[in-house]
């Protein structure tokens, strides 16, 4: 790669832009931007060079490259620790793309319509302990909701010994410090314990192929020479939607409690709709409501969850539109960046739904999921639970409205949260 095709960065050492992109994201972002432009040269550590993108030509250039040019586990080598050695984002090329094709029919309209109703249930009875007329940080209930939708998914009910053993372990070690990522590291310890309980699940659904939860699909599924998966894979495969499905999902719905308690006429159009879709009680209506999808869109514009998707470490050189870039760099397309453009959101810091209504987006210029070979099987599920929990929360609570400056977001491992000084209040 010859230096002019190289985008130009900041000169600080690489100790200090970790430091930054670490503590400080989005003003890190924001400013080498301002500076650089839409294509910006960092050097972080172990990782070396990484390109960060938020030119949506650049970024479609990126997720158009095929699955065998490049590798992610390097950028996602944090999750090892807490989801395992075979877990889906920890695999590249040919593995990673079969390993997608065995999750994805999980998260399909069939699978997941049957149990909204249950889903629901798990919504109205943790929200009912919510307090009235105080102020109160809602996401530990929320995470504590993702979760047990997660464990019903995977299990087909939250009663079983297994279930109800996760939902404890992950209440004790967890949810009781959503704030951060660290407690994921207290999860992750009672690993072989946990373990254990999942062989058994498999073994007994491989001689019960009628029980219900996406573990029945897990342990029938067999691998490239036709045995079944091993433990160890089906294992991980549980531990990554634990952990990638479920912290995900709860930062989603903070964030759209905390726009719309600062948005009364926003939260009373989306009242108003909901109240037309009251007597559906499978909740499945909600899907198209137009009105709450934005919401939910915009919601994942603002401060996009995963504000940057699997960095790409290429295996040759490539051009990526004007740049030619050498084997070995890591391209990393900046969602965040690129939901706060002006000339593709117009008065982008502004929550304002609508904008989903009057215009569609291309994958490039909205990419809360990531894109190309590396897009999240999920997504499917993320819209679901969130219709189900925002739904069932203004039909049961009051949000009251305020006039509280907008937060800023943290980190929350690779993902962008509230801080803990998210409160709203109900009635």
């Amino acid at each position: 790669m010859t230096q002019s095709t190289r985008p130009p960065g900041p000169l600080e050492p690489a100790s200090e832009q970790v430091r930054r992109w670490i503590e400080t994201p989005i003003e890190f972002w924001e400013e080498c931007e301002q500076k650089y432009g839409s294509a910006v040269s960092l050097q972080l550590g172990s990782l070396g060079t990484v390109i960060l993108l938020s030119d949506p030509e650049c970024v479609r250039d990126v997720f158009r490259l095929p699955a065998d040019a490049f590798e992610c586990h390097q950028y996602n080598e944090h999750y090892r620790y807490v989801m395992g050695d075979l877990s889906v984002l920890l695999q590249d090329g040919e593995t990673h793309y079969r390993q997608r094709r065995l999750l994805a029919p999980m998260f399909r309209h069939e699978q997941l319509l049957p149990k909204m109703t249950a889903m629901r249930s798990i919504v109205l009875d943790t929200i009912e302990s919510w307090p009235r007329g105080t102020p109160f940080n809602p996401r530990p209930s929320l995470h504590d909701i993702t979760f047990q939708s997660m464990v019903l998914l995977l299990f087909g009910d939250r009663t079983s010994p297994t279930s109800s053993a996760l939902i404890s372990a992950y209440r004790q070690s967890v949810s009781g410090q959503v704030g951060s990522w660290g407690p994921w590291r207290n999860f992750s310890r009672l690993q072989p314990r946990i373990r254990t309980m999942l062989a058994d699940e498999i073994m007994l659904r491989r001689r019960d192929p009628d029980r219900p939860g996406f573990m029945t699909h897990l342990a029938a599924s067999l691998d490239t020479h036709g045995a079944h998966l091993s433990d160890a894979e089906c294992e991980d495969h549980v531990f990554s939607l634990l952990v990638a499905g479920v912290d995900t999902s709860a930062i989603s719905l903070a964030w759209a409690l905390h726009w719309l308690s600062r948005a009364p006429a926003i939260l009373h159009r989306l009242v108003a709709e909901l109240a037309g879709a009251a007597g559906d009680e499978t909740g499945r209506g909600l899907l198209s409501l137009p009105y709450l999808h934005a919401i939910y869109r915009e919601t994942l514009r603002m401060y996009p969850i995963v504000p940057t998707p699997s960095g790409r470490k290429l295996l040759a050189d490539t051009r990526i539109g004007p740049y030619e870039f050498a084997a070995g760099t890591t391209l990393v397309p900046c969602t965040y960046l690129v939901h706060r453009r002006e000339d593709l959101f117009p008065d982008s810091g502004t929550f304002r739904p609508e904008r989903f209504t009057e215009r569609k987006y291309a994958p490039h210029e909205y990419l809360p999921f990531g894109g190309g070979a590396r897009g999240c099987v999920g997504e499917m599920l993320a819209r679901y639970e969130f219709a189900i929990a925002i739904s069932s929360i203004l039909a049961r609570w009051q949000l009251q409205t305020t006039e509280a400056a907008e937060l800023r977001p943290v980190r929350h491992g690779t993902l962008l949260a509230p801080p803990d000084a998210l409160a709203v209040v109900v009635q």
